[in-house]
């Protein structure tokens, strides 16, 4: 008799322990302090980290620059839309051609991307370009000889056939470089002297007259033409 009752109440128990198990959720809403001892019967899915989200960097290359310049010369013919949008790339190839006469060899690993309604070039560079560690300030002695370098900024149509991309932020191995130093660091990118009447912190490019405005849409840069 003692053995049926032992079975009987271990039945029990178990019957029990079943149905808090099968319950543990109910429970928990119940008791917070049981949800640190107890899995959850469904996972809980893990908040969205907007640091996280994948940048879509795109490569700067040689056809990149003659792809934008096609799109933006169409944009000078009858009948043409009232503006074109490019690949952060590509635009970017076509900005250093004419900035800096070339693009980056394919070894320096150079994109450009949208981020945060800023156009962003990300390469790697001879630190001597740039007049040497001695330019960069305080974050100069903890450079090497090549280092990576992100600039980031913003379009500007000033008049007819000149624009203007504005360098706001500047880093180094990560390291940002003090914003009284960004316009000096600018100008020795630049072939010849920096442009009278062009903003300290700014890089000139020549785009065709008929170019209104340059304007960082999503992913891309729209290029907008003046209307007759």
């Amino acid at each position: 008799m003692g053995c049926l009752r032992r079975l009987g109440c271990a039945l029990l128990l178990l019957v029990l322990a079943a149905a808090v198990w099968v319950t543990r959720d109910q429970w928990g809403r119940y008791v917070p302090q049981l949800r640190r001892w107890m899995p959850s019967a469904r996972p809980t899915p893990q908040a969205r980290d907007s640091t996280t989200e994948a940048v879509a960097w795109a490569p700067v290359t040689v056809g990149g620059a003659s792809h934008a310049e096609r799109l933006i010369l169409a944009l000078g013919e009858r009948g043409a839309p009232p503006y074109a949008t490019v690949l952060p790339g590509d635009f970017a190839a076509f900005m250093l051609m004419d900035v800096a006469g070339h693009v980056p060899p394919p070894q320096d690993s150079t994109v450009a991307a949208v981020i945060d309604h800023t156009f962003a070039l990300r390469t790697s560079l001879d630190i001597k370009a740039l007049g040497g560690r001695t330019a960069f300030g305080p974050v100069g002695g903890m450079l090497a000889d090549r280092e990576p370098l992100t600039l980031s900024g913003i379009f500007d149509v000033v008049r007819p056939g000149v624009a203007e991309f504005h360098v706001q932020q500047l880093s180094v191995h990560g390291l940002a470089v003090p914003a009284p130093l960004i316009p000096s660091l600018v100008h020795k990118v630049e072939i010849g002297d920096h442009p009278a009447g062009l903003a300290p912190d700014a890089l000139l490019l020549n785009v065709p007259r008929y170019v209104a405005d340059i304007r960082l849409v999503n992913d891309r840069v729209a290029i907008y033409r003046t209307t007759p």
